[in-house]
Formats: C-alpha cells, sequence, structure tokens
C-alpha cells in the first residue's frame, strides 16, 4: 500500500509520549508499506540533516512545511484572536498552513494513494473536505475533555474562560470531523466510547500506545529503595499541575515518615516555581530533559503519576509498567490502560491516600516486586509495538482490499 501520513511535528528528536507514539507508528508502517511523510515544522532544529536522513531510511518520502510558532508573538495571538470568532477550535488556528493544506491537496489528487493517515486532530482541516480517498483520523485523547478539565482546574479566569470556549468547540470538532472521514482512531477502550457517545454515526478502532519491550526491561540491579522518579516535560499543563500537587499536598507528608528519600525530576521545561522547590529541598533533583530516561526509572523504588487532568494513554506509565516499575497513579493518570487497581499499579486518588500507597511499596519489597512483574507481564501481552502494528496494518490491508 501507499499511504500518506500527515503529523503536526517533526518526530526527531523524540521529546514526550506523543511524538514517540507517532514515531513508532510511522515506522512500523514503513516497514510493511510504502509511506509518504508529509509534516509540519516550527524550527530548523526539527529538521536537521541527520533526522531527515533517519526518517528517510523507512520512509519512501520525506517533505516538511513551515508551521506557525507556538511562541507568544503578533502572529499567534492574531491566530488567537481570529479562532475567538470561528466556529473552528483554536487548536485548528495554531496548526494552520496554507501551503501545507495546498500539498495535501494535490498528493491525494494524483491517485497514488491508498489511504490518508492523519496522526492528529488538529491536522484534520487538511482532510475534512477530501471524499475522495481512505481517510483514518487519530485523537491522542479526547481533546475536548482534556480541554475541559484543564479549564476546571485552572486559576487564571481570563484562562480558564478560553479553556471552557476551546473545550466546547472541540467537542464540536470531535462529535463532527468523524462523520466525515472513514475511521476514528483511538489510543484506548475508555477514549472509544467516549468517542462514540459523541459520534454515533463514526467508525472507530482502538490502537494503544505501545512500548518496546526489549529496551523498557526490568534489571536485576538492585533499587535504592528511598528514590522515587517522576517523568514528564512540564511544557505541558497536565505535568506542571501534577507536580505541584505532589509537591505541595504529598511530598511532605512522605519525607515526615521516611526523612531519607528522595525524588528525582525528569522532564523540559522546568519552571521557575520548581527550582524554588529544589533549591529548597536538597532531597529534590531536577535533572531536566534526559535523552535515556530508563537508568532512572531502573534506579527508583517508585514511579510516580500524581496527574490531576489530560487524556488519552500515557506512554510513560506503560514504559515504566515494561521496566517492571511499581507505579502509584492517580485513576486520571493510568485512564485508558488494562492494567487493575493493587495489581499493575496503585491507584490513589486524595494526598493521604497516594502518600500511604508509595510508603507502603517503599517498605514491603515483595509488594514492589509483585507489582512490576505483573506490569511487565501486562505490557508483554498487550502493548508490545509489535502486536500494534501488526493490528493497524491488517486494518489498512482490510480496506485497501475493498
Amino acid at each position: 500500500m501507499k499511504i500518506l501520513f500527515l503529523s503536526n511535528r517533526g518526530l526527531l528528536p523524540i521529546k514526550d509520549g506523543h511524538t514517540r507514539r507517532s514515531y513508532n507508528i510511522l515506522k512500523g508502517l514503513a516497514e510493511q508499506n510504502q509511506v509518504y511523510f508529509l509534516s509540519l515544522y516550527e524550527t530548523p532544529e526539527e529538521i536537521e540533516q541527520n533526522n531527515v536522513n533517519e526518517l528517510k531510511s523507512f520512509c519512501s518520502h520525506v517533505e516538511f512545511h513551515h508551521a506557525p510558532l507556538k511562541k507568544l508573538s503578533i502572529p499567534m495571538l492574531l491566530r488567537l484572536t481570529r479562532s475567538l470568532f470561528s466556529m473552528d477550535a483554536y487548536t485548528i488556528w495554531r496548526h494552520y498552513s496554507r501551503s501545507f493544506l495546498k500539498r495535501v491537496d494535490e498528493l491525494i489528487s494524483t491517485g497514488e494513494f491508498d489511504l490518508v493517515h492523519c496522526d492528529t486532530l488538529p491536522l484534520a482541516y487538511t482532510v475534512r473536505a477530501r471524499s475522495d480517498i481512505f481517510r483514518s483520523i487519530t485523537d491522542h485523547d479526547v481533546s475536548y475533555l482534556k480541554c475541559l478539565r484543564m479549564g476546571e482546574e485552572c486559576k487564571n479566569i481570563l484562562l480558564k474562560m478560553f479553556m471552557i470556549l476551546e473545550s466546547i468547540k472541540l467537542k464540536k470538532l470531535e462529535s463532527d470531523i468523524f462523520k466525515h472521514v472513514n475511521l476514528g482512531i483511538a489510543v484506548s477502550d475508555l477514549d472509544k466510547n467516549l468517542f462514540q457517545e459523541l459520534c454515533p454515526e463514526g467508525k472507530f478502532t482502538v490502537i494503544e500506545n505501545g512500548v518496546d519491550i526489549a529496551f523498557f526491561k526490568p534489571i536485576n540491579k538492585d533499587v535504592l529503595k528511598n528514590k522515587l522518579v517522576w517523568v514528564g516535560g512540564f511544557e505541558h499543563y497536565s505535568n506542571k499541575q501534577g507536580m505541584y500537587y505532589f509537591m505541595d499536598n504529598i511530598y511532605p507528608t512522605i519525607k515526615k515518615l521516611i526523612p531519607e528519600i528522595e525524588l528525582d525530576v525528569i522532564g523540559g521545561g522546568v519552571t521557575e516555581k520548581l527550582m524554588n522547590m529544589a533549591n529548597n529541598d536538597k532531597s529534590i533533583n531536577l535533572l531536566g530533559f534526559v535523552d535515556n530516561t530508563l537508568p532512572y526509572i531502573h534506579r527508583a523504588a517508585v514511579f510516580i503519576v500524581p496527574i490531576l487532568s489530560g487524556g488519552g494513554t500515557r506512554l510513560k506509565v506503560i514504559e515504566a509498567m515494561s521496566a517492571g516499575k511499581a507505579i502509584v497513579s492517580t485513576r486520571v493518570g493510568c485512564e485508558g490502560i488494562a492494567g487493575k487497581d493493587g495489581k499493575h499499579f496503585i491507584i490513589a486518588d486524595s494526598p493521604t491516600d497516594f502518600a500511604n500507597a508509595v510508603l507502603k511499596i517503599v517498605l514491603d519489597d515483595n509488594l514492589r516486586n509483585q507489582l512490576g512483574d505483573c506490569a511487565r507481564e501486562l505490557v508483554k501481552t498487550k502493548y508490545d509495538w509489535h502486536i500494534i502494528i501488526d493490528k493497524l496494518c491488517k486494518i489498512y490491508q482490510e480496506v485497501n482490499e475493498k
């Protein structure tokens, strides 16, 4: 098959879970099909020669078009203002490129492609009017619900109003776009059910987030029993919110009972507030962005996920499960993952319950090992990238044969 793969980012270097998923889906599809990669980019760093060469090593063609910058600027403010008077959500305007839209139309019109894989909802504007080719859209989370949760938690009244308005527009987009495209791809059964409620006329399938189980695997070295680890970039609001919540409401309780506890915080975009916290508490290690999180995950006794908002299925949780780690998470943090509370991870939604769960794992080696072993076994049977890619290729092959 010949597939047109549309992305809103260059995919290399891999900086977050969304990018990692997209990269693995792209590479997996390209191993079994002829894939034309068409992407937006924001900065020259995204298309440095070595990155393009790696993408070209498995894609039949790689092409980039400049995207609007997300940083505060006059063009960004103009797009924001325009979105306020538009029925389209700001996420559409933020990724809108006239040249990209024109190029998508040109490529589809050649008749050379069997299908279009639109890898992210913000690029829906490129395919919604094209009914002459099979089109799938991947929605990495239930976008309106993620936006609504963020709005409800936001303290800034103007930002809160904007986020709630944006959630209304996203709900309209998600309830409408899947009527027009041929397939909606969700990352979990939970998301799929929510999409079907939003758009009963749509056709949906689940292509889970996955993990390289050969890379993210347990090691036999002893863990540091008093070490906790967080993984997640602070460019994302839900990560900032979750870490502030943990630092303010949970970590002090843990420290009171285990004074020698330490926390490794991994993720770029470290805020001034987090820096101040670390400066005042030497047990907090701000490590910033790291190329390989695995050594830090391996040495920690507990992988924490104190997330309060957002959506989708978090790759970092699946990767920690694959590495055989004991995990404590809020319900939102492990949402969409086919695991059981108390068997594959521990769910704790209140500060007291979260602190108690962490303490229980730190003090009980058997519990820590049991949680890690069960988590690893689940990932091997359900979230291995090879299984997931084969599933998607089979779906696309059936489409092509009709």
